[in-house]
């Protein structure tokens, strides 16, 4: 991304108008209004002079190749403009024009003018639709529209202006920010690495719609997240492209399960609306550090404080047990009456002590405890603080909070002089206030697993895809293409085999004496299963028969199933059944992967068998995975409980749980041909994990693996 984008000494600002002022939204006023320092050249063709700076009727006639060129003119004119800024040697284009690809289909053509414009010349270009960029660090900003410029040593990417606008509500302020717009050539990738290693930046935000290369971003993702929190607001959220999958993995894989994924797996952190965003913000510009989870509460309310504790569970932090140390200090001011606990209820000891004294004894006594790790004080503001200076707890706070640098003290103020009070805690930047103890405990929940979690792992995305013989599967998939077949169902269960997957043996039969001798093979009891590439979910249609346990049962059970199935789907073509020992035990887990068209193979799991869809138990990667993640990924669904020994039975083996992933994950890494992918189920029990069934889709061409694939 040049750098004549954030810190350019010449702009051209083409197509301004002739007339300025308040309602005009004429791009000059603004960049004028901001300060800019640099030499603006207005362009139009109508020439002339304004705010006291000759216009000039073309790019071509300015006397210098600007830095930086912004074009507002009506959409049809933007290419050729583009294409002159090129010749010129302009590096850096911001398109504020809308009209391109985020509307009709002569935009769309319009749109990838842009992109000729600019290919092989050295220019790139921000937007189209965009209020382009602002630094308020070098007083730039491009936008039409007026907005407040708070600084703060934050910095947004976003593809919608009001981020931007908004700023001072979104992310308490704002240093730099880019509104990429239809991300036509400088996108979410470019942006975060260039934004993500200035040194003044301390939190950095993203809106995002919509991403083209997610694997490149999660690498960027991934080492700027370890130098600074970066903080994901993600729209669009759509179930669309679920509802059209034919695999249980394709129907779980929604897209914003896909983008959640991807984020827990490159340190960024998701908030679920711009007031998490900003109160996610002002927790990361407040404090530095927070050694543990333990959090302590004083209060003047025993009601307030409860609530407070309460939040602690749901958020992921503990209520802190004092010790007897603190435990002394405290009883020695409260009554004789009161029993000294977290929450800390100072009220009756203010009361009779000197409310002011007591809170700043109390915040400090608990603030030294080794046992305490952060402390949340409830404080109201029922009254002017400048009408009676007595409630102004301000000085005290902050003091205590001067003495423990490296322990968060936030507040939760609550009364109609909050706004007065907060602004008087938050002047030294020392303190954070707080509307609720829920947006206190989760904002400090977050700061405590980007300090102990995020900040600390690993530089690069696992890249082990060993263990995996890959002729083998090639030659498995490669014999589908061949048939012109796209749907491998028992062939599936070699596949995972190749990969070091366990998986029950099979047989197929093409009649009921087949399935007899197959059977008698295995040994009883056995299992039947409809052989079908048009039958996805055999259960649903008669296509499963298990614990058959002799001969007879079996060709009884073979002649039923064909006559069911056939019945039922009379449109597929059967190719007689296969035959399988029968395992009964375990838990049925399924494991599976769906490629998406940005992020590649996303990995699903959850609890398996013919309750997948229903409950929707599950939790996603993109792979390949590390081991420590495929243990998540287990440990993040409401079944895990079962696989742990649930109310008696014996505990599953987790580790070789964890292997399956592991290596499923490594095998839709290097084989892009795999679209979708079932193992459904997976028995998973004490002794180990088994495939009992597997289901694989194929794109019908021969893939090629890429460069990080090989």
């Amino acid at each position: 991304m040049p750098d004549g984008f954030l810190t350019p000494r010449s702009i051209a600002l083409v197509g301004v108008s002739t007339r300025t002022g308040p309602a005009v939204f004429n791009v000059i006023d603004q960049v004028l209004a901001g300060g800019f320092t640099g030499r603006i050249y207005p362009v139009n063709p109508r020439g002339g002079e304004l705010r006291g700076l000759p216009v000039y009727r073309s790019v071509s006639e300015i006397p210098e190749v600007v830095d930086l060129a912004v074009i507002s003119t009506p959409r049809t004119a933007v290419p050729e403009i583009v294409r002159e800024c090129a010749a010129r040697g302009v590096k850096a284009v911001i398109v504020i024009t809308q009209g391109f690809a985020d509307a009709d289909e002569a935009g769309h053509r319009l749109q990838e003018e842009l992109l000729q414009a600019v290919s092989g010349t050295g220019t790139r270009l921000v937007g189209p639709n965009t209020i382009g960029v602002v630094n308020l660090y070098d007083h730039l900003n491009t936008s039409f529209i007026e907005f407040t410029r708070q600084p703060a040593d934050t910095a947004t990417i976003c593809q919608s202006g009001i981020f931007l606008l908004g700023s001072a509500d979104f992310t308490c302020g704002i240093g730099l920010g880019v509104d990429i717009g239809n991300a036509a050539d400088i996108d979410f990738n470019q942006t975060l690495a260039a934004l993500g290693t200035d040194s003044r930046i301390r939190v950095l935000n993203l809106h995002m719609e919509g991403l083209a290369d997610g694997r490149r971003f999660m690498e960027i993702a991934r080492q700027v997240s370890r130098e600074k929190p970066v903080l994901c607001l993600k729209t669009g959220r759509s179930e669309a492209g679920a509802r059209a999958a034919s695999s249980h993995s394709g129907s779980l894989a929604g897209e914003d399960h896909v983008f959640g994924a991807a984020f827990k797996q490159c340190g960024v952190i998701r908030v679920r609306d711009v007031e998490e965003m900003r109160y996610f913000n002002k927790t990361f510009l407040t404090y530095r550090s927070m050694p543990g989870r333990r959090l302590a509460v004083v209060t003047i309310s025993g009601g307030a404080g409860i609530a407070a504790v309460d939040a602690c569970g749901d958020y992921g932090l503990e209520a802190a047990r004092f010790s007897a140390q603190t435990n002394d200090k405290l009883a020695a001011v409260f009554p004789g009456w009161m029993e000294v606990g977290n929450p800390a209820d100072i009220w009756p000891a203010g009361m009779s002590r000197g409310y002011r004294e007591v809170l700043e004894l109390a915040l400090d006594t608990i603030l030294d405890d080794p046992q305490v790790d952060a402390l949340l004080m409830i404080s109201p503001a029922y009254v002017d603080p400048d009408a009676d200076p007595r409630l102004d707890i301000s000085a005290h706070v902050n003091r205590a909070a001067a003495r423990h640098p490296d322990k968060p003290l936030a507040l939760w103020i609550f009364g109609a002089y909050r706004r007065e009070l907060t602004a008087r805690m938050e002047a030294a930047g020392r303190v954070a206030v707080y509307p609720s103890p829920d947006r206190a405990v989760a904002s400090l929940a977050v700061l405590y697993r980007y300090v102990h979690g995020i900040k600390n792992a690993p530089a690069a995305l696992p890249a082990d895809t060993g263990g995996i013989n890959r002729e083998l599967v090639g030659q498995i998939l490669a014999a589908a293409r061949r048939d012109g077949r796209t749907t491998l169902n028992e062939e599936a269960l070699d596949v995972l085999r190749a990969c070091g997957i366990p998986a029950l043996p099979y047989t197929p039969a093409i009649d009921g004496a087949g399935a007899v001798r197959a059977a008698a093979d295995f040994g009883y009891p056995v299992v039947m299963k409809i052989a079908s590439p048009q039958i996805s979910h055999k259960s649903d249609v008669g296509g499963v028969k298990v614990n058959l346990t002799g001969a007879a049962e079996v060709r009884a059970a073979y002649d039923d199933m064909l006559h069911t199935v056939k019945e039922r789907m009379p449109q597929a073509r059967i190719n007689g059944v296969i035959i399988q020992p029968y395992r009964p035990g375990g838990t049925e887990v399924i494991l599976g992967s769906k490629r998406d068209p940005s992020f590649g193979p996303v990995l699903v799991y959850g609890l398996g068998g013919i309750y997948t869809e229903l409950f929707r138990d599950v939790s996603f990667r993109i792979a390949p995975i590390t081991g420590e993640e495929a243990r998540e990924m287990i440990r993040e669904t409401k079944s895990y409980r079962l696989l742990s020994g649930f109310r008696g039975r014996p505990p599953a083996d987790l580790d070789a749980l964890a292997e399956c992933l592991l290596r499923l994950g490594r095998l839709v890494a290097v084989q892009p041909q795999i679209r979708e992918m079932d193992i459904n189920p997976l028995l998973a029990g004490p002794d180990g994990a088994v495939a009992v069934d597997a289901r694989i889709t194929i794109d019908n061409h021969t893939g090629e693996e890429t460069p990080e694939q090989k």
